[in-house]
């Protein structure tokens, strides 16, 4: 049977959906490297005013997360986030489908914006596909709040830790113990976030979204 799209056209009458991957009944992922990721940042949670933190990767049912966190002699040198951000770059490179909460809308952009600042390659359109989770929790769910805390909370995911204010400031400064609560903190996100992907794949159509 030849293969159509969602609007049910051919290739050639629909090309564009072909490009996009909108294609019925095609699991295109099926077989593919997925990995969950998250960043945590310095208080300001614009790019162009703060810096990266930590972040994490998860690989599809792998125990290990990979992971890297900003030093305080990096901090003070004013090298700030560039090994951590090339770092992340690298763990992305390697895989063929980022998960996120509302990475579209941060973690993408934000990580794109420090690349392009620190003059690193950045994945271009295209060579990565991104899940972002938020989008189909507001799409498929009636929530009071559609925050990873509430969302996981209510589906009974444990996991999901708090950070006091404090704990922030101090790690932008390169305090030892609040950066390692920091990446604690980053560690669990990554976690829950793939169980409730799991809780939520079957109900939703993936489609191709480049990072």
């Amino acid at each position: 049977m030849e293969l159509r799209c969602i609007h049910r056209h051919t290739a050639k009458t629909h090309p564009n959906c072909f490009k996009r991957g909108l294609l019925i009944d095609q699991k295109w992922w099926e077989g593919k490297k997925i990995a969950y990721f998250d960043i945590e940042v310095a208080v300001s949670l614009n790019a162009d005013r703060g810096f990266m933190l930590s972040w994490c990767l998860k690989n599809e049912n792998d125990k290990n997360i990979s992971y890297d966190i900003i030093t305080k002699d990096e901090l003070f040198n004013l090298k700030f986030d560039k090994r951590i951000v090339q770092s992340a770059i690298q763990a992305i490179e390697n895989i063929d489908i980022l998960v996120t909460y509302y990475g579209k809308g941060f973690d993408a952009p934000y990580l794109r914006t420090r690349a392009i600042y620190w003059n690193l390659d950045f994945p271009r359109y295209g060579t990565v596909m991104h899940w972002d989770m938020y989008y189909h929790v507001k799409r498929l769910l009636k929530m009071s709040r559609n925050s990873l805390d509430n969302v996981t909370g209510f589906f009974g995911i444990d996991g999901k830790t708090h950070i006091d204010w404090q704990v922030w400031l101090k790690a932008q400064y390169g305090d030892s113990r609040a950066l390692a609560e920091v990446l604690y903190h980053n560690k669990k996100d990554v976690v829950i976030l793939e169980k409730l992907h799991k809780r939520l794949g079957g109900f939703s159509k993936w489609m191709k979204t480049s990072i």
